[in-house]
């Protein structure tokens, strides 16, 4: 059982060329339509691949309503970057998604997008570190992107968050220094339906990152 997971894992990775720079990337484009593309650990939640349109995805069903994570991609400790496209569907005026993406395992960093707080949230294990205003533009795709490197005796995360189809923003919307060294580990995507309503994941990416 064991070396058909890892088998698995494998064929996931290798099945989608990747470009200059990518460790991971994952569109779905050709992925089968039901449970998670092989490649992919559920970490718990229902996660499955569905269609709209001619658009394939990745989509977390709207209960229960609770944290939940897919992991992917090479473990690696920094000088790498994770970043997808979400679309989260708010439900009447006052109840929200949230979601995000994350590196260095479970236990690393996450980045959410929280639209009840209007902030960005940057965790180190299930501890907030750094929140900064955010406001979030409700019903349309996301782009979410975290990097963690090494600058001299720390390492800095750098985050930033914006609509799909619009200019990339030249900024940071958030960073945050840490002393402590991270361990290595796969990155991860996020989702929390506190809405009741699904969570759709798309263009799943590692990168490399230039170090200091």
């Amino acid at each position: 059982m064991q070396f058909l997971l890892i088998a698995g894992l494998m064929w996931g990775v290798l099945s989608y060329p990747v470009r200059a720079g990518d460790l991971f990337l994952e569109n779905f484009s050709r992925a089968r339509l039901g449970p998670a593309t092989p490649g992919l650990l559920v970490l718990g939640g229902e996660f499955s691949v569905k269609q709209a349109g001619k658009e394939r995805f990745l989509e977390l069903a709207g209960k229960p309503l609770d944290l939940h994570a897919v992991m992917f991609g090479p473990a690696r400790k920094d000088g790498v970057a994770v970043e997808a496209r979400v679309l989260g569907l708010r439900k009447g005026r006052r109840s929200f998604p949230a979601f995000g993406v994350g590196l260095n395992g479970v236990s690393g960093y996450r980045l959410m997008v929280s639209p009840a707080k209007e902030q960005l949230e940057l965790f180190k294990g299930d501890g907030i570190v750094k929140a900064v205003p955010f406001a979030w533009k409700p019903d349309r795709w996301t782009r979410v992107r975290l990097q963690c490197q090494s600058t001299g005796d720390a390492w800095t995360l750098l985050a930033k968050v914006w609509p799909d189809g619009e200019k990339e923003p030249a900024g940071w919307s958030l960073n945050w220094k840490d002393k402590e060294p991270p361990l290595a580990g796969r990155a991860t995507i996020w989702g929390a339906p506190y809405a009741g309503t699904p969570i759709r994941f798309d263009d799943l990416q590692v990168l490399k990152v230039k170090q200091d």
